[in-house]
This record gives structure tokens, sequence and C-alpha cells, in this order.
């Protein structure tokens, strides 16, 4: 972190470690309009954060860590014995050096600063109990998106600590669950509110086969873009 720059109280949190199985090829390394997937997630988080982590699985011998310390870029493992996206988080925010923390995947190449800074200022709006920042995640297409949320560290530290003890793995129950009970109080963004700051809700579109990262091309092809209007999350 430049020393000069304003601290802005929000960590970036980068969940790199999957296999790309179907891809062939680690996510974080694809070629994307002549620039790595991973690098367009640090270029978009690194002006909003005060520092950004990395999550790799252990012995994950790909260039996608490498690439990560390069990009100045703090990398650590999945919280031991566990393993998988749920342990990556909760190293992640093991890591997070302030109170807040933005999640995201490694291979999300098209997330909006501005819907980020809304979902900042949803946390930290003022009239809270105590002053106390709440965590927020979005629901889009139907479903809660962990790998977009931003969350209060304290809380979920200790929450997905306990839900690993448990046997849990899925991020997304763990959240539908503080959802339904509100321990840890979170706040759902929803889908009409995500789309005031990113209208085409591009934020969400993840790349896990082959037939999403052509999609994810046409995108970077502004002569194909606009005729493409009905580009959703998810695919076409």
């Amino acid at each position: 972190m430049n020393p000069l720059r304003q601290r802005t109280g929000l960590t970036g949190i980068v969940i790199g470690g999957g296999r790309s199985t179907r891809l062939g090829t680690p996510k974080p390394m694809i070629q994307l309009g002549g620039k790595l997937v991973l690098a367009r997630v640090a270029d978009t988080l690194r002006h909003l954060c005060d520092e950004l982590v990395f999550v790799a699985r252990e012995g994950q011998d790909d260039y996608s860590p490498d690439t990560a310390i390069a990009l100045r870029m703090h990398v650590v493992t999945d919280t031991e014995p566990f393993s998988g996206p749920l342990a990556a988080v909760h190293a992640g925010l093991k890591a997070a050096v302030t109170p807040l923390a933005f999640v995201t995947g490694a291979d999300y190449p098209f997330l909006s600063r501005p819907l980020i800074q809304a979902m900042v200022s949803a946390a930290v709006r003022p009239g809270r109990t105590g002053d106390a920042p709440e965590s927020v995640v979005t629901r889009v297409s139907g479903r809660l998106h962990p790998l977009h949320s931003v969350l209060v560290v304290s809380d979920w530290v200790d929450a997905i600590g306990k839900a690993l003890e448990a046997g849990e793995r899925s991020p997304s129950r763990v959240f539908e669950e503080a959802v339904a009970t509100d321990k840890p109080r979170i706040n759902v963004m929803t889908e009409d509110e995500a789309e005031l700051s990113d209208p085409r809700l591009l934020s969400f579109f993840d790349i896990d086969t082959p037939e999403q990262l052509n999609v994810a091309r046409r995108l970077l092809d502004p002569r194909r873009v606009t005729t493409r209007p009905d580009i959703r999350p998810g695919g076409l």
C-alpha cells in the first residue's frame, strides 16, 4: 500500500485456488483482452482497498500465486486442515488488515468499482445501531453471491470458522443461514439496487466454461458488445 494514500478501511480478498478443470488452464492466468484476468481483478480493487489478499489452495503449483505476488498481493492458503471456497474465504478474512473486506473470485473480470463502493456505503451507512458496520451481500438472478460481498471481518472469521468445524463447505449455505437467522447480521442488496451501479450486472459474470470465456471475449470487443444487450450473468 502507498503510505501517502488515504486508507479506505477495506481489504480486497480474491479467491484463486480453483482447479479450472473445464478450461484446462488456471482461470486467474487466462488472457482476456490482452490482460490476465487476475490483473483485471487486482486493478479494479487496488484503488478501493488498503491491501489485496490472494488465497491459493495448499500446494497450488501453477503461476497464479507468483503472479499475485508480482501484482503486489499478499498470498495465503486455505485455512488448514480444510480446503475449498469456504476455507479460502476464512483464510482471506484472517489475513485482512481492515474492519471490512470485499470478497470475490479470481475469475470475475468485469467487477464494477461503483457497485463495490455502493456496497461499502451500505455497510457503513449512518444510523446503524452503535454505528457498527454491517455486512452486505448481493442477490442476483435469485441467488446470493458470497463471492461478491462486503463482510465485517470480525463477525465472519468466527462464523465461518465454526461452520468449517461443523463440517460445512458451502459458502452459499452459510450465507443463506445468516440471512435467515440474522447471525451474523447481513443485509441483502437486491438485483434492482445493484443495477443502479452496474446496469448490465457484469460484476457477477464469472468464467467457468469455454462458452463463458468466449462470451467474455465478445464483451471486450466493442464491435460486438453493442449488438449483444442480452448478455447477462451466467451467459446468454
